[in-house]
């Protein structure tokens, strides 16, 4: 788990979106984590891409990573 919160820092004082990091820290990709949280690769991609930040869609990609909801921001 460190691992993985030592990633994410890493990867945010980069500058890279919230949910991209987390993603990537995470081993998923992007096909992978739109199976898992039944989202479709192009919401993914446009929340990667700091757009359409519906909370629903916030929601359920929280769930699929094993977040606490409203972790994914």
């Amino acid at each position: 788990m460190v691992e993985i919160v030592d990633a994410i820092a890493a990867a945010l004082s980069a500058g890279a979106n919230p949910i991209a990091a987390i993603r990537e820290a995470t081993g998923y990709t992007l096909e992978q984590l739109a199976v898992t949280s039944g989202l479709a690769i192009t919401e993914l991609a446009e929340l990667e891409a700091g757009a359409n930040a519906d909370p629903a869609k916030l929601a359920r990609l929280a769930s699929a990573l094993g977040l606490p909801e409203g972790t994914v921001v």
